[in-house]
């Protein structure tokens, strides 16, 4: 190997210890051509600077650095600079961006060459959110969210439940599973201590969200992804409409958007479930369905539907819906 500097050799040990592989010291000497005690010094000046790197006893033993510990400084190739501005880029055009992104974004294109921080300020101005359709979602309550669900810690929030007679914000302690995006909207599905049964909250009703200490074994759960999309699209309606039709699940998928229905395979198609305050409208959405299909509940979405032909009927006629 040739020769590098003092400085170049401990940030490449730093590298090397933060991969989260055990090295012994004379592994390490023998990789950057010095001596073990050069690396044990080396390992002193890690410690100093304040990076956490731990020394392991016995034959197997040797150094490894936690990797909870301050960030060295990163050394990014041209395609993982591009593919971390575009990750900043999406959190911007998704209504995610904090001060920490834009700071980033500034950073990485300080160290870029100039055709690749022209790059990154391209995909930054190429991607952007119309107003109206904004998340709504805190980052911090994202992070600590994911946090609580990677270690298993019970998460305490005030979630805001709005009626039609008003909004009620209450005090939450549950065991979260999983964050799931649907549509517009960020979603958490978790065990809620209080109510002994599995709930979905709109992360931006949540506030004052908190990461306990209090950690949680693992419960057998339901598919969070559906039951999510359940509860957006069916359970919080009046009525539920079932529909069978004649077509494959991306086909489906095609003309009945997932954001609003939950649709899953059958043996001869797939099925359509959807939630509606008013058979009519459904009545609507379901003649306008574009292949085959059979009602399968509720049997009032009948009445609806004939109901409605005979009003499209008149329309067609007399190009008026009021009775000749």
């Amino acid at each position: 190997m040739s020769a590098m500097t003092a400085d170049s050799r401990l940030l490449s040990l730093l590298g090397m210890l933060a991969a989260g592989r055990t090295c012994s010291a004379r592994e390490l000497a023998a990789h950057f051509g010095v001596t073990p005690r050069s690396i044990r010094r080396d390992i002193a000046s890690l410690r100093e600077l304040g990076y956490i790197v731990e020394s392991l006893p016995g034959v197997a033993g040797g150094y490894r650095a936690q990797s909870r510990t301050l960030l060295p400084p990163l050394q990014l190739e041209t395609g993982e600079a591009l593919a971390t501005a575009v990750g900043l880029a999406l959190l911007n055009g998704a209504g995610l961006g904090t001060a920490n992104a834009d700071s980033a974004t500034v950073k990485l294109r300080a160290m870029l060459p100039a055709t690749t921080r022209e790059s990154v300020g391209d995909i930054s101005a190429a991607v952007s959110v119309l107003p109206g359709h904004e998340p709504g979602v805190d980052m911090s309550a994202v992070m600590t969210t994911a946090s609580a669900i990677a270690s298993r810690n019970v998460l305490t929030f005030a979630h805001e439940k709005r009626q039609a007679s008003g909004s009620e914000t209450l005090r939450r302690r549950v065991e979260p599973v999983r964050m799931v995006v649907l549509g517009a909207h960020w979603y958490l599905y978790a065990w809620d201590l209080t109510r002994s049964d599995w709930r979905v909250f709109r992360l931006d009703r949540m506030s004052e969200v908190h990461e306990t200490t209090f950690a949680f074994a693992d419960r057998d759960h339901p598919d969070a992804e559906a039951a999510v999309s359940s509860a957006v699209t069916t359970d919080a309606y009046r009525h539920t409409v079932v529909l069978e039709v004649d077509a494959s699940v991306p086909e489906t998928k095609s003309w009945f958007p997932t954001r609003t229905a939950t649709i899953t395979k059958t043996r001869s198609g797939s099925r359509i479930e959807f939630g509606v305050e008013d058979l009519t409208w459904a009545a609507v959405i379901t003649a306008a369905t574009p292949v085959p299909f059979r009602v399968v509940e509720p049997p009032e979405l009948l009445s609806a539907l004939q109901e409605l032909g005979e009003r499209a009927t008149r329309v067609s006629r007399s190009g008026t819906t009021r009775p000749a």
